[in-house]
């Protein structure tokens, strides 16, 4: 029996070597989309509501946070709207790598 690969967003998929700042790479990635802004236009320590994301926008994130199976909530996101924030709460209780790949 061979093992097949892992399917992409799966935490088996994770590369190992993906740190904290390819998770902001990717929320930034999600949250820009959502503003209609360029990724790189967010500084992982800007306050997202100055920059202009709001509460409608913020739902969107988590809805996408969701449907890659990483648990989020409006309150969480909400409450400190950087993007460095919002690393170390995926963080919480994940790796980097899972959290990573799922976002892929």
């Amino acid at each position: 029996m061979t093992n097949s690969p892992a399917a992409p967003g799966t935490a088996a998929a994770a590369v190992p070597d993906a740190g904290p700042q390819d998770v902001t790479a990717a929320l930034a990635r999600i949250t820009a989309g959502v503003m209609k802004v360029e990724p790189e236009d967010l500084a992982p320590d800007a306050n997202l509501v100055h920059c202009g994301l709001g509460s409608l926008e913020i739902m969107r994130v988590v809805g996408a946070l969701r449907r890659a199976g990483i648990a989020a909530g409006v309150r969480e996101l909400a409450t400190e709207p950087t993007l460095e924030a919002w690393t170390r709460h995926l963080l919480e209780g994940q790796s980097a790598a899972e959290v990573t790949a799922r976002l892929a």
